[in-house]
């Protein structure tokens, strides 16, 4: 395929995303209703556990199959009423800071972290550079994923505590009583959890009674729960601040600019060095992405290695490196076959820092952009590229911007202009290198430091000066059918059914017993296999002893002989 018909491809299937999208958030949002009458009904029941189930699951439903807005005061009060309702039984008055010097501890909430992601490598970040006060972390559905240890160190290091809300209980209301326990006696607090998670919502409904509240918007591109309880939102870039004032109403003495969080990345190797490791020749000139597997979906015929078919049959002396889709369904076998195995690509790894250290030229993931990715690539003074096919700014949080990246970080808007720019940059080694420099250079200036403290301290500033937020009145949810809404439910998409399937360990067993037939009855039982009736506290238990019962009756087998 030329780039040609590449580039109008695109065209065309942004054309055909804009009225499958203009076709689909209806009926996204018929699905979203028909959950948020249940969560009313059961509300009125006092039947609290499974109305909080409901809501996670309406809000997990519009995160992936988006409805046409980017929060929701319905869903918003039911939660508040839920969390007043169900906390008035506990309510522990405090007083908050008066300034940041009395600011001391900060507890941090996440639904889980992981080994993999950018939250965990956040939160580590956050409090080493923050190391004048005591952190915690509170953890809403860490289930039975470990902790990286060095996240645990750092937290143990600010004299924090890790506490796992989930460990033994499965009911949204009674992780949430834990999270309000665990905020006591702290300064503030800061909401980094999933965009779909619903607990501190409920455990902070008493606005009088809680204590500041930052949220910071990592999920910027698509709907989240939290808008209500929320004194300050730290917007991790432009774009995202921009989308948290006109689509979710956050008022801007409440809306705040917060870069993301970097270590410095100091080289201890040479270009040459990581290429000689890596078996790479050291006269090549290597193009690397990283990103989740999920970030290189195919957008129609063509594939995240087609795009650089062209380039990479004009530019022999260049060699593609991906890393995260390796064990993915993603079949990129013809591209890199067309040129002679010059596309490689590798599983998701921790250890990135020698790839970073290699590369030459940094592209982005596509057609989800891939910023934490970005921001540590330009930091070891590599060039960056992303493409953004979109016909307006509009849509500009599909897209990669960040503080640190303006000025620098070259977008294209379809593939000949990427081509054209690879092209020049592999050819022409001095520009390459100062701009190389120049991103190392602002990313160090914006993300690292003293700098990034400043600006943390300013956001702590307001939330603790502020008066508490008050949620609008409940009102009819505005839809919206024009960019970038009517891209978002082909980037994402996801079937209900397994969105249900997700969170049904939280419903009470009844409910759960009782949404499983159901979905037994539409979806068939071996779309829906008993084991998902499990509860939340004992499927770590059940996926251990799956894991272990092959090695089991291989032993039995020998046993018999």
């Amino acid at each position: 395929m030329d780039n040609q018909s590449f580039r109008l491809m695109t065209n065309d299937n942004l054309d055909i995303w804009r009225e499958e999208g203009t076709r689909m958030i209806p009926k996204n949002l018929e699905v979203f209703n028909n959950l948020i009458l249940k969560a009313e009904d059961l509300v009125s029941r006092k039947q609290l556990d499974a109305a909080a189930a409901y809501l996670q699951i309406a809000a997990a439903h519009a995160v992936v199959n988006h409805c046409g807005f980017y929060s929701c005061p319905r869903l918003e009060h039911i939660l508040l009423k839920i969390g007043q309702r169900f906390m008035s039984k506990s309510v522990y008055p405090r007083k908050g800071a008066s300034s940041t010097e009395r600011v001391k501890k900060i507890l941090h909430v996440s639904t889980h972290v992981s080994h993999i992601g950018g939250i965990s490598r956040l939160l580590q970040r956050w409090i080493q550079q923050d190391s004048e006060r005591s952190h915690s972390i509170a953890l809403t559905k860490q289930g039975s994923l470990q902790v990286p240890s060095i996240l645990q160190d750092t937290v143990l290091r600010r004299n924090g505590s890790i506490y796992l809300l989930d460990e033994g209980v499965d009911k949204i209301t009674s992780i949430a009583k834990r999270l309000y326990e665990c905020s006591v006696d702290v300064d503030i607090v800061i909401i980094h959890t999933w965009e779909f998670d619903v607990i501190p919502t409920i455990a902070f409904a008493n606005k009088k009674e809680s204590p500041p509240i930052i949220y910071v918007n990592n999920g910027d591109h698509w709907f989240w729960v939290g808008v209500s309880i929320s004194d300050v939102v730290a917007n991790l870039r432009e774009s995202g601040m921009r989308l948290s004032e006109e689509r979710r109403g956050i008022e801007s003495e409440r809306n705040m600019l917060l870069p993301t969080i970097l270590e410095p990345l100091p080289r201890t190797l040479s270009r040459s060095e990581a290429k000689q490791l890596l078996g790479i020749d050291q006269d090549c000139t290597m193009l690397l992405s990283i990103a989740r597997a999920a970030k290189y979906r195919t957008v129609g015929d063509t594939s995240f290695a087609d795009a650089h078919v062209q380039l990479l049959k004009h530019h022999k002396q260049a060699v593609l490196i991906v890393i995260g889709p390796g064990n993915s369904d993603e079949d990129w076998s013809k591209a890199i076959s067309q040129v002679d195995g010059r596309i490689r690509v590798y599983g998701e790894t921790q250890d990135t820092t020698i790839f970073y250290q290699a590369a030459d030229i940094y592209v982005d993931s596509f057609p989800f952009v891939s910023i934490t990715s970005l921001l540590e690539a330009g930091s070891f003074g590599v060039p960056l590229v992303s493409r953004y096919p979109y016909s307006s700014d509009a849509s500009a949080t599909l897209g990669a911007d960040m503080p640190g990246l303006s000025g620098n970080l070259i977008r294209v808007r379809d593939i000949d202009e990427y081509t054209d720019v690879l092209s020049r940059l592999i050819e022409d080694q001095t520009f390459r290198l100062s701009l190389g420099q120049a991103t190392k250079s602002k990313i160090e200036a914006v993300h690292w430091g003293e700098n990034w403290q400043n600006v943390l301290n300013e956001v702590y500033h307001q939330a603790i000066t502020l008066p508490a937020v008050l949620l609008p009145l409940a009102s009819v949810d505005k839809v919206f059918l024009n960019e970038p809404d009517v891209y978002l439910p082909l980037v994402n998409g996801m079937e209900i059914n397994r969105v249900i399937q997700s969170h049904l360990p939280y419903m009470p067993f009844r409910h759960r017993l009782f949404m499983w037939l159901s979905m037994v009855r539409k979806y068939g039982l071996r779309n829906n296999p008993p084991n998902t009736l499990i509860a939340g506290r004992f499927r770590a238990r059940f996926y251990t002893l799956r894991s272990r019962l092959p090695h089991f009756l291989k032993l039995l087998r020998f046993s018999k002989l």
